[in-house]
């Protein structure tokens, strides 16, 4: 990445996981929407990682996309933690780690980096 976050990339990734949520009577539906939606979101945390472990980053545009994570992330995860759907767990968990993760960056996030702007 070049020190901005993608957040086309993460708009089309959260469209994909309501659309999978909507779907959960489908399970192949589901299942190919929650795919698709984690490997975006996997992408974006690895990009994400790789920008904040660089020299310079656009720290105004990391603030606002953790302030709005640091509500959204823990609702995402209570979500996707309640399906009850064992066709659906492994993908589900892949899920719940990658938004864990983006999670716990913005934790940490905070305590780095708010302090500077």
């Amino acid at each position: 990445m070049d020190g901005e976050i993608d957040l086309e990339l993460y708009t089309i990734s959260i469209i994909r996981l309501n659309s999978a949520l909507e779907k959960l009577d489908s399970t192949d539906e589901a299942t190919a929407l929650f795919e698709e939606s984690y490997n975006d979101l996997q992408k974006l945390y690895e990009d994400i990682v790789s920008d904040l472990n660089q020299d310079e980053i656009n720290i105004n545009e990391y603030y606002l996309f953790f302030q709005n994570g640091k509500q959204t992330f823990p609702q995402i995860i209570d979500v996707l933690g309640s399906i009850d759907n064992s066709e659906l767990q492994d993908i589900i968990n892949k899920l719940l780690n990658v938004f864990s993760n983006l999670n716990k960056i913005s934790d940490a996030f905070k305590e780095d980096y708010y302090n500077e702007l």
